[in-house]
């Protein structure tokens, strides 16, 4: 019987791990789960990629990290910080506002961020809205401003505006007194330019919207491209390496340019150098053959003012030119006569 009975032990021990572990697995892995949807204040059901500081190494994503501080979840991005209002899960965007417009009071943005740079982050690909609130620092007064003025940060010799725009401000668009001290994107309802008030301070406190992305994340860590492979909602990216899908339109396009700038360049030299030296060569060739005929002219005109040959006489004797006058004639002849 006991040998019975250590038989059928021993048949039962290679199931007994297995017992061990379909006990209890489920629990630890229902506990896991548990412990990577953290919540900070208003903000609940933090979970991947994004994650809490503090939470177990296996939690979220380390890029996508949030703290929580005073009960608000905190954002670190772009050398700023930012109030997390909400995350959404369905259309991977994120609402955050810059920590020292989000209490409606006045005041600068805590860093300056303008919409491109929001966008140079591999993690947050795309903004919802592309406005942004330029902060303008001018040593006058500029009265087509007043109404944006910002109390809280002008005085006598220095008067800060505010304005919206769907970029950044040319420099023919700032006064000469003025420069732009900050940025900061904003929502679609800040596309009015409304005076400086509650009102503008209510429409900053609301932030704006960063679109996420885990895949463009990796791309910019493997050294791609992030593109949009939709556009609809939420936004699908995928990577790509350099011009992947218009290599071929932009390789004709960059010969094309190639040759232009090659044809651009022969003109310059042309112009710059080669002009230059055939006018040179033809004014030399001009000055010479004007000296030439010149020399030539000068030498006919010493032949023409040789003396004419004078005409001997039968006996070999000269004769005077212009020829004598009758009278010395006629006397000549009596002489002929005589002789």
């Amino acid at each position: 019987m006991r040998i019975e009975a250590s038989a059928a032990f021993t048949s039962s021990r290679p199931l007994f791990p297995l017992f061990i572990f379909l006990f209890f697995i489920p629990g630890f892995h229902s506990r896991n789960l548990q412990q990577c949807s953290s919540s900070c204040g208003d903000l609940t059901n933090i979970s991947s990629p994004f994650r809490l500081q503090g939470d177990p190494a296996g939690c979220g994503d380390v890029d996508f990290q949030l703290s929580c501080q005073n009960n608000t979840a905190i954002l670190n991005f772009r050398g700023g910080k930012y109030y997390v209002k909400g995350i959404s899960y369905d259309k991977h965007t994120v609402r955050v506002v810059d920590v020292n417009l989000a209490h409606g009071t006045c005041g600068l943005p805590y860093k300056s961020l303008s919409m491109s740079e929001a966008t140079e982050d591999g993690r947050f690909p795309s903004l919802i809205t592309f406005w942004q609130a330029n902060f303008v620092n001018c040593s006058n007064t500029i009265p087509e401003l007043r109404d944006s003025k910002v109390p809280c940060l002008s005085g006598d010799t220095s008067h800060v505006y505010v304005n919206f725009s769907n970029r950044n401000l040319f420099g023919y668009e700032i006064p000469r007194s003025c420069k732009v001290i900050s940025r900061i994107p904003t929502s679609w309802e800040n596309e009015l330019n409304y005076p400086y008030n509650e009102t503008t301070l209510k429409l900053l406190a609301t932030g704006f919207d960063l679109r996420w992305s885990v895949e463009c994340r990796n791309c910019h860590t493997s050294g791609l491209f992030c593109v949009y492979k939709s556009n609809n909602d939420p936004r699908i990216f995928q990577c790509e390496t350099v011009f992947e899908e218009d290599y071929k339109t932009l390789l004709p396009a960059f010969i094309a340019y190639l040759v232009s700038r090659s044809l651009i360049d022969m003109a310059l030299l042309v112009r710059l150098i080669l002009a230059p030296l055939v006018v040179f060569v033809f004014l030399l060739h001009k000055c010479l053959t004007t000296r030439k005929t010149v020399g030539n002219a000068e030498h006919v005109g010493d032949i023409q003012m040789l003396p004419e040959p004078v005409p001997c006489s039968p006996q070999g004797h000269t004769s005077n030119l212009p020829s004598d006058s009758p009278k010395q004639v006629l006397i000549a002849a009596s002489i002929e006569r005589s002789a």
